[in-house]
């Protein structure tokens, strides 16, 4: 029955190198090939081999099952593990348990009872079939909440009267507006939901010891995507889809593309776009099924520039011999929804590409071409292709802040001008420079502009001017944290509240503060 033993653990260390290595091992990871190879050997030496030989066996076997363990200990302390090295970790002890009891019997030790070699087929048979689960259940803190039967609070348009802080463990990495409240990553590897009425922790995920790649929420705010990658290995990292009312995971991907460190994996409001190169491939929100794949038409590629998102389309620039495009995917189906296209200008050394940015609620995306022959840079509507509006200066339009673009005039990194633009009429309204010579950050609500002011590491104020060009008024925050003079500072405009935070390192990190009321 020990050879039975043999052969399961042999077999459990053969099937090994074929499934994931998720996020910290490549897909074809040479250690874990090498390990596989060596206990299979070893298992079949100590099988059919003379007493000699399956003592070798025995201490390699040994050998190789704390090699094995060791490595998967590594990978646990990282956060992040994949199928491979828990089931060879399984198959690795099988093998030294029956390598070592096949050399005792040589050497005329009693024999083990069948029962109890048929008990540990049967019990390592079950542990293989457990061990990626146990392995991805002992890196992940979860703490969920129930659902809740009644809307998120509307976003904030501007600074209330009451404030409310959160102090985080360890220092902020990113902060997106989602559910009822905003996300909240921190560098520990959590990530946390607070109410945007009050601050209270809703929610919590966390992979201790993985880093957080980047963090999003869908355009609809259901759902909160936040990457993992390991300090040892940043090919590849692991996505997780979290309910943003409850915390629950909805699935985990593994992605493995440098692009996911840019921004390439856009949740929009059913489906996961996730870029690769040339393809995108969108996978269902609900339970990460795989719904469509698109690919550029022949002779065309999308892999110079950003991919965006809109509130029911993904936005792909696309460059042909002849033209230069953007091109919508309906996020249901991957089916072009609409495209948008200008001849390239004459072939030259200077690069021609086209630059897609969107509004952070999927509304409006701004289109600029570089190197076409006439260029046609304007504001269009994500879900129709509509032209909305054409700046008729050289600004430089933003649509990063909010719903509502900016127009700017800039010396280095100051804006010396700033308007704000209508984006169906066109029409821009001036607003004032003075009122924030030294802006940290700045947002955009529909009605509102809001800029952190004279950061001097402690506090801040925060000042809101209407979009009409009314006369602007100041809001000072507590902001302090050691460190935090050299930090970027988060304006985030979330259901219930204007949420401010800072991403420093090192140090004691600065508390999340809410205006709300």
């Amino acid at each position: 029955m020990l050879r039975w033993l043999a052969l399961v653990g042999a077999l459990c260390a053969g099937c090994a190198p074929w499934l994931s290595g998720g996020a910290p091992r490549p897909e074809a990871d040479v250690t874990v090939i090498a390990a596989a190879a060596g206990v299979v050997l070893a298992a079949l030496a100590a099988a059919t081999g003379p007493r000699w030989v399956r003592v070798v066996a025995a201490v390699a076997a040994v050998a190789l099952a704390g090699v094995v363990g060791r490595l998967l200990g590594l990978d646990l302390t990282t956060g992040l593990t994949g199928d491979d090295l828990p089931v060879l970790a399984v198959g690795s002890a099988a093998v030294a348990v029956a390598a070592t009891g096949l050399a005792r019997q040589a050497a005329g030790a009693r024999q083990v009872r069948p029962a109890g070699a048929l008990a540990l087929v049967v019990v390592i048979a079950a542990a293989a079939a457990v061990a990626p689960t146990a392995a991805d259940a002992a890196v992940t803190r979860s703490e969920t909440r129930d659902a809740r039967d009644f809307a998120p609070e509307p976003v904030a348009e501007r600074p209330g009267h009451r404030q409310w802080a959160w102090q985080p463990d360890t220092d902020v990495v990113d902060v997106v507006p989602a559910g009822h409240g905003v996300a909240v990553a921190t560098r520990d590897g959590s990530v946390v939901a607070l109410n945007g009425l009050d601050g209270r922790q809703e929610w919590r995920y966390a992979r201790p010891g993985a880093v957080v790649g980047s963090l999003a929420a869908s355009v609809d705010r259901r759902t909160v995507l936040v990457s993992f990658g390991s300090l040892r290995d940043t090919r590849a990292q692991a996505a997780v889809l979290l309910d943003a009312d409850t915390g629950s995971p909805r699935f985990e991907l593994v992605v493995r593309s440098v692009l996911v460190q840019t921004d390439q994996l856009l949740p929009v409001g059913r489906v996961l776009a996730v870029r690769d190169d040339d393809v995108i491939t969108g996978y269902d929100l609900a339970d990460g099924r795989h719904r469509w794949r698109w690919t550029p038409p022949p002779g065309c590629t999308s892999r110079f520039g950003q991919v965006a998102r809109g509130r029911t389309t993904v936005l792909v620039p696309l460059e042909c011999p002849d033209t230069l495009s953007v091109t919508a995917l309906d996020e249901a189906t991957g089916e072009q929804r609409w495209r948008h296209e200008t001849p390239r200008g004459p072939a030259r050394d200077e690069q021609q590409e086209v630059r897609l940015r969107a509004t952070p609620d999927g509304a409006i995306v701004h289109v600029q071409t570089i190197g076409a022959r006439t260029p046609t840079d304007g504001l269009l509507d994500t879900a129709t292709g509509r032209v909305l509006s054409r700046p008729d200066r050289p600004w430089t339009v933003r649509t990063d802040p909010g719903p509502t673009p900016l127009l700017e005039e800039q010396e280095g990194n100051r804006a010396t001008t700033t308007h704000a633009l209508h984006p169906t009429t066109g029409a821009t309204t001036p607003l004032s420079a003075e009122a924030c010579p030294g802006r940290t950050a700045d947002l955009t609500t529909t009605a509102h502009y809001l800029r952190a002011c004279a950061d001097n590491g402690r506090e801040l104020t925060v000042v809101t001017q209407p979009l009409d060009g009314s006369p602007p008024t100041s809001t000072p925050v507590r902001l302090d944290g050691s460190g935090s003079r050299s930090a970027d500072v988060l304006l985030i405009a979330a259901p219930g509240a204007i949420v401010l935070a800072r991403t420093a390192s090192g140090g004691t990190p600065a508390p999340v503060v809410g205006l709300t009321g």
